[in-house]
């Protein structure tokens, strides 16, 4: 008899419970401990009263499926299942298992996971709702903000993304990814001011960003103002550095200081001795500065260094060319063709040799010697035409127009000796670095 009024008061209990909890036209979650459902007020009254459902709070379910949840959702984002780790926080958060138990469910690691998940798929809109509804529960979570400042790059809102990026950097955040977007974004609205100062923020950060370095001087030249201190501060700091002195000798070429970037790169060649890019960028400078003995040194010493390299055998060249040591240039170029299997460029090269050298030891009137040379000269501008260089299509152009060539004439007013050779060979003290003929042709 007590026990009948004992389950008859707790049966009066539970239901003046859900009388209280839900009204007319609500509904309520309840369970019978073999399964859970969601029905309306009058349907959870009856199935309480008559068959012994009760209500199903949320802490019952918190402390059914938030371990679960928690194990599942870890196992599915080490797995890259991102869909189903994406569920797995949703619901989390649906269920508030951080109150359930925040030594194991932090959210700001929910909603960051979250939102990763979401935008590992793609779905960079959700993740922005995911982050916004985080960030205001967690207004000071920076990791938050570069997330969602992520999702707005993403989506183009480039606004709102430097808005984010803004109040990332006003938290004092050191994440130089972040800060790195920011100043970029800056850029390309013009912002050169703003873009300066976040990117002096990351230099103080991590100084030794060479990227960032570069792109601080290239906001600088975009303002108008000159960034070589930019570099030379780099360069002073770092004076072993090989790329920080090659471009802070470029811009000192550019600002018409060759003899000092000629300083900076002898001295960091004492410290880059196997630095094919310092010797290369040494040797431009040197010819630059009209150094030519200085400048074929300084590359011979380079194409010790890789002596595969035929540009380098031509830029020898070129520099013997303009010392008009037509010997020096004439060996070096010969090693360009042998290196190249001449290809279209060394052959334009040995062109430009043999028209150099004509236009330098000619005289008013040309001579027997001067129109071989340059018939030589013109045969291999047609032949690199041939294999696609144009390069020096304005002198092949004016030994076209003028009467320099050799010719029948010319040949016809040879000794019978050299015709019966059937090539001709230059003369004199100008030419005697010369090794080739002129073959005889078809219509002489």
């Amino acid at each position: 008899m007590r026990k009948i009024i004992f389950y008859s008061i707790l049966l009066l209990i539970t239901v003046s419970f859900v009388e209280a909890q839900c009204k007319r036209g609500e509904q309520l979650r309840i369970t019978n401990d073999v399964e859970i459902k969601v029905v309306d007020c009058r349907e959870a009254t009856r199935l309480i009263y008559n068959e012994g459902w009760y209500p199903y709070s949320v802490e019952y379910e918190q402390e059914d499926r938030c371990p679960q949840l928690l194990s599942s959702s870890a196992e599915y984002y080490r797995s890259s299942n991102w869909e189903l780790s994406a569920s797995s926080y949703s619901q989390m958060m649906d269920l508030r298992c951080d109150q359930w138990n925040s030594d194991f469910v932090n959210p700001d690691d929910v909603y960051l996971y979250w939102s990763i998940a979401l935008q590992n798929q793609g779905k960079f809109e959700e993740s922005e709702a995911v982050l916004t509804k985080g960030l205001n529960e967690l207004p000071d979570n920076t990791s938050l903000m570069a997330r969602l400042a992520y999702a707005y790059k993403k989506q183009d809102k480039i606004d709102e993304m430097i808005i984010e990026y803004e109040r990332l950097m006003d938290s004092g955040s050191d994440d130089t990814t972040s800060l790195i977007d920011l100043a970029r974004a800056y850029g390309q609205q013009g912002r050169s001011d703003e873009q300066i100062s976040v990117l002096k923020k990351i230099l103080r950060i991590d100084p030794n960003n060479s990227s960032v370095q570069s792109e601080l001087a290239r906001a600088y030249e975009d303002s108008g103002e000159d960034p070589l201190d930019i570099f030379k501060a780099r360069f002073e700091e770092n004076p072993d550095n090989a790329s920080y002195a090659v471009e802070y000798a470029d811009k000192l070429i550019s600002n018409g200081d060759t003899m000092e970037a000629i300083d900076v790169l002898e001295n960091t060649l004492s410290y880059n001795r196997e630095n094919s890019m310092v010797y290369m960028s040494l040797g431009k400078a040197y010819n630059d500065n009209s150094d030519f003995e200085d400048a074929v040194e300084v590359l011979k010493d380079l194409f010790d260094l890789d002596r595969n390299n035929f540009r380098v055998a031509m830029m020898v060249s070129e520099n013997g060319i303009e010392m008009e040591d037509f010997d020096l240039a004439f060996k070096w170029a010969q090693t360009a063709m042998k290196i190249s299997k001449n290809n279209a460029e060394s052959l334009a090269h040995l062109g430009n040799l043999y028209y150099k050298s004509m236009q330098s030891c000619r005289g008013d009137n040309f001579s027997r010697s001067d129109k071989i040379v340059a018939s030589l000269a013109y045969e291999y501008f047609v032949k690199a035409q041939k294999k696609g260089n144009s390069k020096y299509f304005k002198q092949q152009k004016w030994l076209e127009e003028n009467d320099v060539l050799f010719s029948y004439s010319d040949w016809f007013m040879t000794d019978k000796e050299i015709q019966a050779s059937g090539s001709v060979s230059p003369s004199g003290r100008c030419y005697e670095w010369v090794t080739e003929s002129l073959a005889k042709q078809s219509d002489w």
